[in-house]
Parts: structure tokens; sequence; C-alpha cells
């Protein structure tokens, strides 16, 4: 049984989602993403809030969500791009469990998001947009207790990487 969670951060397209499904698939826990969280309960989809009360709506929500989904039961949470940019949020990721924050080259950003459609912040020039965001988001992600670079590694090997250190920072044999 894990002691606390495992929750990734990163800027959009880093991988997350898709890693943290892989990892609690092998830790054998639940797996709970805030952005899937947030059109359950909002019965909407993303883009969808954001057209309806802009960013600051989506925020909102965003934060009651990250709220219920680290009261429950240990597991994997997967998070937002953005969610740390609340410093109330960043105190309840630091207290709720071990931070991994996922990054990738701008390049690789672009090459993963190039056909997402979902993503409001990305409306516009792409390219630019993940520059700026990048660039206005420097420094935010830096309380996590683990920094991995996705940038030419498969989910499955920032998975490894992130099982490893864990295994070695819990002592558990379990993965």
């Amino acid at each position: 049984m894990m002691g606390k969670h495992i929750i990734l951060i990163g800027f959009m397209g880093t991988g997350k989602s898709t890693v943290g499904e892989m990892l609690a698939e092998k830790l054998e826990c639940p797996w709970l993403d805030t952005d899937t969280e947030v059109e359950r309960l909002a019965g909407k989809k993303i883009p969808r809030l954001f057209e309806e009360g802009g960013e600051a709506h989506f925020r909102r929500w965003e934060k009651k969500v990250l709220k219920q989904v680290l009261e429950q039961t240990p597991g994997v949470i997967t998070t937002g791009g953005g969610i740390v940019l609340d410093p109330e949020n960043v105190s309840w990721i630091r207290s709720s469990g071990w931070v991994v924050a996922l990054d990738a080259s701008e390049e690789e950003l672009l090459r993963r998001l190039a056909t997402d459609q979902s993503r409001p912040l990305l409306r516009g020039d792409a390219r630019q947009r993940v520059r700026d965001l990048k660039r206005a988001r420097q420094g935010v992600y830096d309380f996590a207790d683990l920094f991995l670079d996705t940038t030419g590694s498969s989910p499955r090997e920032t998975a490894a990487k992130i099982l490893q250190q864990w295994k070695e920072m819990t002592g558990s044999s379990r993965v």
C-alpha cells in the first residue's frame, strides 16, 4: 500500500497522463487525472469551460477537483500544466505526495501537441504560445522532488525511471 500520492506536474505535452496511467498500473493503485475529473464533474469538456468563463473559470474547477483528489486513497495523480500557478494548489500538492515534474524541449512539445485541438491555451500560433507559456511558467515546477526531461524518451522509459526512483526512495520491492 502506498503511503502518499505520486503527483505528476509539468507543462502540457510532457507525458503526464500517459506516464501516470502506466505508473498506476505498475503500482496497482488508483490513477486520477485532474483534467479528466474536471470534465467529469463539470459535465463539460475543458475547451467549453474556457469558452464559458475563460481561464479563471477553468482554474476554479481545477482547484476544486485537486482538493478532492488529494483527499482520496493514495495513488497516482496527474495534473494540468497550469495547476501550479495557484500558490494554494502548490502547498496542497507539496504536502500530499511525492512530486515529479516532467519537461520536454519546445520542439518535442510542438511535435506532440501538433494535432491536439483540445488545448485552449494553444489557440493561434502554437509555436509562439508554447514559447511564451514556457517562459511565463519558468520556475513554477521547481518545488518537485524529481525532475525528468521526457524529450526523446518513450512514456514507458519515463515511467520506468520514476518507478526506480520511487523504489529507491521508499525501499519498496513492489515494483
